[in-house]
């Protein structure tokens, strides 16, 4: 999570590891459909803020990752939303993207290695400043079911 300067945490906890989840169809990367893979993570959270104003809503900030064919965890993607205002079930779309290496040099030695630039602070992703420097692709989008 990541919110701003008057908002205090009156319960939870403000980050964490969730689980590792995945599918055959992920692995081979389209389903039958044509859809893309679907992997589903159920995780609670139960969080709560207090505030004066609404200046930093709280964000919820992810960060995907993935093994490549090294059997190794790299970054899949990162993402963040507003939490929502209002109460009940609501099914949000939030798009993906990674940051990408600054020239075609460092882009091959980044495949030669299978190494890939990641942010040291995932809340940059919640944040505006700092980002307009960054080069970025799109990736795939998580769909979020809040309750």
């Amino acid at each position: 999570f990541s919110h701003g300067p008057d908002w205090i945490l009156s319960y939870g906890m403000t980050q964490g590891i969730t689980q590792i989840a995945g599918s055959r169809r992920a692995l081979k990367g389209n389903d039958e459909k044509g859809k893309g893979s679907v992997i589903v993570w159920n995780f609670p959270i139960e969080i709560s803020f207090q505030s004066t104003n609404t200046y930093g809503w709280p964000r919820l900030c992810f960060s995907v990752y993935g093994i490549d064919f090294l059997g190794r965890d790299v970054l899949r993607g990162y993402a963040s939303m507003l939490l929502p205002i209002n109460p009940g079930m609501q099914t949000k779309s939030v798009k993906m993207y990674r940051p990408v290496s600054g020239n075609a040099l460092q882009q091959f030695i980044s495949w030669l290695t299978a190494t890939q630039p990641e942010y040291h602070d995932t809340k940059i992703t919640a944040r505006g400043e700092g980002r307009a420097l960054t080069r970025v692709v799109g990736e795939s989008n998580l769909t979020l079911k809040i309750n």
